[in-house]
Formats: structure tokens, sequence, C-alpha cells
């Protein structure tokens, strides 16, 4: 049985009086999300990560530096990284991070629970989502391989059973977000984490093919504990001032959805300063995290 968050709520003198309005009287007319779209530097991300690939065997990509940012910016700043249960807030006890992934085989995405985060350094991160999706396409495959071996009788239960199983989740969702947005519910089945517990939804659309992104609407899922979602679009070329000069440089959209009844604008502008310096500045990473492992130690 696991618990992600502490077991008392954060101190309403913490949340402020508009934060506190927020949580007292959203309801479905009130949206108390904030979105904020900003732009990255990523001049230096190409450099950074041909030379961490020569130290490391494993194979690291933008998103798994991504999530590094993400990690070091909610230990930054605590105050992001908290849930809304009921109409309390409630700090999590360390960094979980949910990431959505895309089986190519099949379309369908799944999301990968990463809980502790920031004890993971960035090959740690890319090893255990690779481990990941190498589990998905596992399992892909040796359903495909039953199916095509199985009998038509056999496949039809799986199929008729695969049916039941979405009918119960549609009629059992609402029930089951209603009690877990108001109740500070543990984790008792691993299909619960990613839902449940954890803090804040990282995802990566730099993938190939993906079309530039110039505006983008995290959605808000139902559960209220992803209260931030960060988005993250492909690297282009881009027209900036530098020293009152226009030049190109790599730049990539950055969106980053926050509630309301957590934290105001102020603190959400800091968050995002220091996710924007880090993936700008990805070899800050490494020292973050160093620091962070003395700190835990001491």
């Amino acid at each position: 049985m696991y618990w992600a968050t502490h077991n008392k709520p954060v101190p309403l003198s913490e949340i402020g009086w508009v934060n506190t309005s927020y949580l007292g009287s959203t309801s479905r007319s009130c949206d108390p999300m904030m979105v904020w779209g900003t732009t990255v530097d990523m001049e230096e991300m190409d450099s950074f990560l041909e030379e961490h690939r020569t130290q490391h065997s494993t194979f690291v990509t933008p998103a798994h530096i991504l999530i590094r940012a993400v990690t070091e910016s909610l230990c930054q700043h605590p105050e992001v990284n908290r849930r809304v249960i009921g109409r309390k807030v409630y700090q999590y006890e360390n960094v979980n991070i949910a990431m959505p992934m895309l089986q190519t085989s099949t379309g369908e995405v799944d999301c990968v629970f990463m809980q502790n985060v920031e004890e993971l350094s960035i090959p740690e991160v890319a090893n255990y989502l690779w481990d990941a999706v190498r589990e998905k396409a596992t399992k892909v495959a040796q359903d495909n391989k039953r199916a095509k071996e199985s009998s038509w009788l056999k496949n039809r239960l799986i199929h008729l059973g695969r049916n039941l199983r979405l009918s119960w989740i549609l009629r059992m969702c609402s029930l089951g977000f209603t009690l877990g947005n108001w109740i500070r519910c543990p984790s008792i089945w691993p299909w619960q984490q990613g839902l449940n517990h954890a803090g804040a939804f990282v995802n990566y659309m730099g993938f190939s093919g993906a079309p530039p992104m110039i505006s983008y609407k995290p959605s808000s899922l139902p559960m209220n504990s992803c209260n931030i979602a960060i988005t993250m679009g492909p690297t282009e070329p881009r027209p900036v001032v530098i020293d009152d000069q226009v030049v190109i440089r790599k730049q990539a959209s950055l969106f980053v959805r926050m509630d309301h009844r957590m934290i105001n604008g102020n603190q959400a502008a800091a968050f995002i300063s220091t996710l924007r310096t880090y993936l700008s500045e990805p070899q800050t990473l490494i020292k973050a995290k160093e620091v962070n492992t003395l700190q835990r130690a001491a």
C-alpha cells in the first residue's frame, strides 16, 4: 500500500486567499487552470545529448531531459508539487511523474508512472522509459502471437472480455474519479498510480513528423492528481532577438498548465523560469542532481 502525499494538508496560510477562493468555490462553471505558453532555446541541447551519449551506453533523447528538468524544477519549487483533494491541498512526498507513451503497433497510448524521480539520473530515467517501451512492445507481440495461435472461440472470448472491461470503465469512472478527487486514497493496484499519484503529467510532442507547435491547450485530466501538465513541442529554427539583432536559433514551444487553486501566477512564472533554464542549459541538470543527492544524504 503506497501513500503518495503527506497525511496532513498544506495549511491555508501557505495557499493564500486567492488560491483558497478558487479551492473553495470551484464548480463546473469555473475553470481554475492557468496555461502559460513560452519558448525554450535549444541550441545547447544537441551538443549536450551527443556528448552525453559518448559517455553513457544509454540512448538519451530530449524527452528524458524534459523529465529530469521538470523533476529538478519541482524540487526547487515544492509549492508546485502538490495536489487538491476535496477542498484541501496536499503536498507530495516525492516527485512522481506520468508520461504518455504511444504503442506504434496498436495506436493506443499508455501512461508510464515514474515514482521518486528525484532519485534518478538522466541515464536512469532513459533506461526506465526504454524498459517500459520494451515491456509494452513485448506484451503486444505476445498478444498478437496468442491471437494467431488460439482458436476462434478463444479469441472471441478474449475480445468479449476486453469489451466488458471497457464498458465497466465507462460506467465506473465517474464514481472512481469522484472518490479519488475527494478522499485521500492509497494506491493498491498498479493501474491506480498514473491516475491518482502523479504530481506532473509530462508530454513530449517533438516526435518525428510532428508539425510546428504554435499554441496548445493541455487537457485537464479527470483526476486532481496531475495538477501540472508540461508539454514541449518539436525543435525548429525561429527568428529571435539577441543583442538587438534578429538571428535564427533552434527553439521549442513549451506549454505549462497549472492549477490556480494551489499556486498563483508569480509562483507559476518562477517554476517555468527554472524549467526553461534547465532545458536551455541541460548541463546544469547534472550539477543539480549531485547537489540533491548530497542534500538527501545529509
